[in-house]
């Protein structure tokens, strides 16, 4: 009824219109169309299953301590300048280490024993560079104030000696001390000899202290409490000191893969102290072999010297650790 009241010339400017607009319509759904497709339907080289999580691991990118760093570590106390510098070390941030060095000094006698620091020292520990856990020695020393010196060492063997309850911290700090060159000999004889110690206790802090010394002499000391200590904590402790963590380099602990291959087929071993030995076989060498003693012995036969020369090519302070 309407488009009969409706003047011809209007009617004809309307169709005019209404062919516009559909024109214009075409066009715009055509342009929409193939972007709405592209957002609903899946690209062909898009995959289709949710990303694996194994795979090679990509190397960490790290920092440099900046200019701004250090400026603002100037104008802070020492205890942040320690904590910040072992944390920036763990993370392997250049020049923290070397920052660390030439803080010791200007940090005696400033430093306390806090909770943060406790736990920094215990990550720095068992950090995959043993310039890392150097550091975190060197800056023990300096918390609990005691100077790399022959009367230090002497004075904390006299007190291990008579105040067996406090023996474990002395254990723990004499074997700091020789991992930096003080006496190493005469505390690796007085650790051994609280080695055999009736205390587990003792003995277990004995194990730790020789970890610090890094040298190759305490290779068979772990091996000895690895086969015969009593207590499965002692010998647990005994074969982390071998695998990783502690002050030895790579190609010094695979030094101790003869003893560990005696140890696989011990009939006195019982089930988990052997699967501490394979477990540390696997971790020393890099290899990742079944639990069978004939594997691991040729394995070795033919691939132990390539292994040792891998390793004494790479980084001396490049270990397995946990950061």
């Amino acid at each position: 009824m309407r488009d009969s009241c409706v003047k011809p010339a209007v009617r004809q400017v309307l169709l005019c219109w209404l062919a516009v607009l559909f024109v214009i319509l075409v066009y715009m759904l055509a342009s929409i169309g193939p972007s709405r497709a592209q957002q609903t339907e899946p690209a062909e080289d898009q995959p289709t299953q949710p990303i694996a999580l194994p795979g090679k691991p990509v190397p960490p990118d790290h920092s440099k301590l900046s200019e701004h760093n250090i400026l603002w570590l100037k104008t802070q106390p020492a205890q942040v300048q320690m904590e910040f510098l072992l944390g920036a070390a763990i993370n392997h941030d250049e020049g923290a280490t070397d920052l660390i060095a030439k803080h010791l000094e200007a940090w005696r006698g400033k430093l306390k024993r806090t909770q943060r620091w406790q736990d920094l020292e215990t990550t720095a520990l068992y950090s995959n560079d043993l310039r890392v856990r150097a550091a975190a020695i060197e800056i023990n020393l300096v918390v609990n104030d005691l100077e790399k010196t022959d009367d230090t060492a002497s004075r904390l063997i006299e007190s291990g000696d008579k105040q067996a309850s406090n023996r474990p911290w002395y254990e723990w700090e004499l074997g700091m001390l020789a991992s930096r060159g003080v006496q190493p000999d005469r505390i690796h004889e007085w650790l051994t000899t609280w080695l055999h110690d009736k205390d587990q206790k003792t003995r277990f802090w004995a194990v730790e202290g020789l970890a610090h010394i890094g040298t190759e002499e305490t290779i068979k000391d772990f091996l000895d409490v690895l086969r015969n200590d009593p207590s499965m904590e002692v010998r647990e402790r005994a074969g982390c000191s071998l695998a990783k963590s502690g002050m030895l380099t790579r190609e010094q602990r695979m030094k101790a893969v003869p003893g560990l291959l005696e140890l696989t087929d011990d009939p006195s071993l019982n089930t988990t102290t052997r699967s501490w030995v394979y477990q540390a076989l696997r971790e020393i060498t890099d290899e990742n072999l079944p639990d069978a003693p004939a594997t691991w012995r040729n394995w070795y036969s033919s691939q132990g010297s390539k292994r040792i020369e891998r390793f004494r090519e790479g980084p001396s302070w490049a270990l397995l650790g946990n950061s």
